[in-house]
């Protein structure tokens, strides 16, 4: 049996709970069989029988869907039971009454099953009084019986429904739970956001001023060109310094963060701030990936064009490879050294990028591989799409 509810699928108790129902329905249906071996014999006793315990089951395991019709299936069975009861009086086919009963109380709404009990407690008072030899102690004791059957089934009913309505609310709690904390996050980073802004930005904005001050000044004093040059590569990289300062601000407040599509971009600006030989290559047809992977493609990236122009010398190519395979998207960054530049850097040099970045990988469900080879260094990003 079970309690009427809106269309939402059953919790691992309540189905616990129509196991045990059901179990116990069966049980009981054992019992009254067995108390009628005695009077299967006789045509109307058998057919008294089988009609009820046949929708009985059906009640048991495929119970209608319509409240009416349930409740008339049940009038039924009580009423075969109190037709029993006039035909064979010492048998035990009475308790289909007071299955009708408990059914009832389970399964409908008081107001809806009070009519339906009646006509159960009317059939079956109404055979106790043709052939019990005791009326008045037959017809009380019936009707205490399945009253009190009845009420044990609609106090079974409103707890199932108070307990399910009880898990329904710490849901809800447990939802509203996580919005505030999402809230609060968002919160503390716009708090975060307006801090980098006040500090970073502002201190990057004076120090690009200063620079591109300071090349004017060599220019207009005819200072060594290689001055000039490393003053204007200086201003490039903190005009790119305030860019990246200004993209963590956004992301923070929750904008659009960069991702695959703006890897040209972030070469170009690798090849122009650093003086490299940067190059990117797309193999596959691109798709859309998480935020969270599409970010640490871009980061993968940066960090690598940036360990690229420090630690691989003068003259240093790097390449940056994307692949998108049919459920991975790799990305591979190398770098080739000229001969007798400086030593190719290892991920042990004291920064924390490569690190940062094997947890973005592991983060976005993926992995990070990264280390020297014979002329330069390797860094490979494999994440899932």
């Amino acid at each position: 049996m079970r309690v009427h509810s809106a269309s939402a699928p059953p919790s691992e108790d309540l189905v616990r709970w129509q196991r045990a129902a059901r179990a116990l329905g069966l049980v009981s249906t054992v019992v009254l069989l067995v108390g009628l071996l005695g009077d299967l014999a006789d045509p109307v006793v058998l057919c008294l029988t089988l009609v009820p315990v046949a929708l009985w089951l059906l009640e048991l395991f495929a119970p209608p869907r319509s409240p009416r019709v349930e409740g008339a299936l049940l009038l039924v069975v009580g009423a075969g039971g109190g037709l029993l009861n006039a035909r064979a009086f010492d048998s035990s086919g009475f308790l289909l009454a007071f299955f009708a009963a408990a059914a009832l109380g389970i399964r409908l709404p008081p107001r809806e099953a009070l009519p339906w009990l009646v006509g159960v407690l009317v059939v079956l008072d109404l055979g106790s009084a043709a052939v019990s030899p005791h009326v008045l102690t037959s017809i009380t004791s019936n009707s205490l019986g399945v009253g009190f059957t009845f009420a044990v089934g609609a106090a079974t009913r409103t707890a199932r429904l108070e307990r399910a309505r009880s898990e329904q609310l710490l849901a809800e709690l447990e939802v509203a739970r996580v919005h505030e904390a999402e809230g609060a996050a968002l919160a503390e980073r716009a708090r975060l956001a307006r801090e980098l802004h006040d500090v970073l930005a502002h201190a990057l904005s004076g120090q690009v001023m200063s620079l591109e001050a300071a090349r004017v000044l060599a220019e207009s004093t005819q200072a060594d060109p290689r001055v000039v040059e490393g003053v204007t590569r200086a201003s490039r990289l903190a005009r790119s310094g305030l860019a990246e300062a200004r993209g963590a601000i956004a992301a923070l407040r929750g904008d659009a963060l960069p991702g695959p599509d703006r890897l040209p971009e972030l070469v170009e600006q690798a090849a122009s701030a650093y003086g490299l030989r940067a190059s990117l290559a797309v193999r596959g047809e691109p798709r859309a990936v998480t935020a969270q992977a599409s970010l640490a493609i871009y980061r993968t990236a940066q960090e690598s064009l940036t360990n690229s122009a420090k630690h691989g010398g003068v003259g240093v190519c790097a390449t940056l490879l994307l692949e998108w395979r049919p459920d991975t998207v790799v990305l591979t960054a190398t770098d080739v050294r000229r001969p007798g530049t400086a030593p190719v850097h290892t991920e042990h040099d004291g920064g924390h990028g490569l690190t940062g970045l094997r947890e973005r990988a592991e983060l976005a469900g993926g992995s990070l591989e990264a280390g020297p080879t014979n002329d330069g260094f390797v860094v490979r990003l494999e994440l899932p799409t």
